[in-house]
Order: structure tokens, then sequence, then C-alpha cells
């Protein structure tokens, strides 16, 4: 799923070129905002390996199997392609999840689980990736940041928030007097254990996988909202 402003952008330029080439238009078969997808795949493909800092557009480019000038067309900078990379990871994810919320019609908890399956589904593909770069250029790319808190961490935090509170308007979860910050405690442990997988998870001696860590997660969550 595209963000709004990414597909705005590609769509403009589709009109622009149909405009300025009538004829070229029944002959293309791939739509500028399908070609702009295909650039942030690779590019998320890229950041994550080799880190954002060493990866060129040039080198994106050629993932993408585009010619070289094509990111700085679409994107402006290489900045701007690092905002259609949040986007194209995590703007699905989101959506998917909220859609379950809205249609879900069983018990808070089991609505909880749902979310923390959802999560983990996305951290263990290679967009998951997407988190742990956030993370490291934060302070680097302000922007960014902005961008990122702004567009997707609130909308994923507020996903916590109506799960909460529906658990206490319904007497399943306890009275929380702080649903935002108690969503932020409860989000907070999944980012870093994503973090951690993709970072010092291979040094450390305990060797806990996915099915512990989520495992004993929900435990100690669902025990302390329980009344």
């Amino acid at each position: 799923m595209i963000a709004p402003w990414f597909r705005t952008t590609c769509q403009k330029m589709d009109t622009d070129r149909s405009v300025n080439n009538p004829s070229d238009a029944p002959a293309r078969v791939r739509r500028p905002e399908d070609r702009a997808s295909e650039i942030a795949r690779a590019a998320l493909e890229l950041f994550v390996t080799k880190g954002f800092a060493a990866t060129k557009l040039e080198d994106v480019a050629k993932e993408a199997s585009v010619s070289k000038g094509l990111p700085y067309l679409y994107f402006k900078s290489k900045e701007g392609l690092f905002k259609a990379v949040i986007a194209e990871a995590i703007a699905g994810p989101l959506a998917q999840a909220n859609d379950r919320i809205e249609r879900f019609e069983g018990a808070s908890e089991d609505l909880l689980r749902i979310l923390v399956a959802g999560f983990r589904a996305f951290e263990e593909t290679p967009a998951g990736g997407v988190v742990k770069l956030i993370l490291a250029e934060a302070g680097n790319f302000p922007d960014v940041a902005d961008f990122y808190c702004t567009h997707f961490d609130m909308r994923g935090r507020d996903l916590f928030i109506r799960t909460l509170r529906r658990g206490v308007a319904s007497g399943e979860f306890r009275p929380l007097p702080d649903l935002e910050t108690t969503a932020i405690v409860i989000l907070q442990p999944l980012a870093m254990f994503s973090v951690w997988k993709r970072s010092l998870a291979a040094y450390d001696p305990s060797k806990i996988d996915g099915d512990r860590f989520y495992t004993a997660y929900l435990d100690f969550v669902l025990k302390g909202l329980r009344p």
C-alpha cells in the first residue's frame, strides 16, 4: 500500500506524461506509481541489508532494474526515498490491523493476541527490518523520523489504545489511568525485540527464539491487564 502523498505524486506524473505524449499512453504496461513502488521495495532490501548510508541511489536503480536517474525523478532525494520505503513497508500492515479491529467482535484479550500476531508476522518478513533502520537513522535524518512518527508510529499506537479502551469498557481489563502510556509500554518491547533479532541475537548465548519471546510476552502483558 502506498501512502497518499506517494500515490498522488505518481498519479500526477502519469497524467503529465499522458498529456505530453498521448501516443505513448496506451502502450505503457506499468503506471508510474507501480514503478515507484518497485523502486521503494528495492531500496528497502538494500537499506536493510547494506545500511542507509552505504546504499547509493544508483544501487537502488540497479536492484530495481530501472535507469540510473529514475529514482531521482520519482523521489528527488535519498531522504524522500527513505520515506517511501517506510510507507511501502508499514502502511499495508497497519491498514490490515485497523480493518481487523473494525470488524472484530470477540474478546479484547483475543484481539490483543491478534495484534501481536500481526506484528510478529510483519517483523519476521524482510520488511520488518525497517524498524531497526528507522531507529538507527532517526538522529541523522530528523525529518524522516518525524514523518514516521506522525504518519505511522502514532497509528500503530492507536491500534493498541483502542484495544485497551475496548477491554476496559467491557470489564475484561482492569481500569487503566493512562491508556496512551500503557499502549507504549505494550508496543515498545515488540519493536525492541525486532531490533535485537537483527543486531545482538546472533551473539546472545541464551538463543531465545520468537516462540519463547512472544509466549512470555503475552503471558506477562495479559496477566497485567486482567482485573
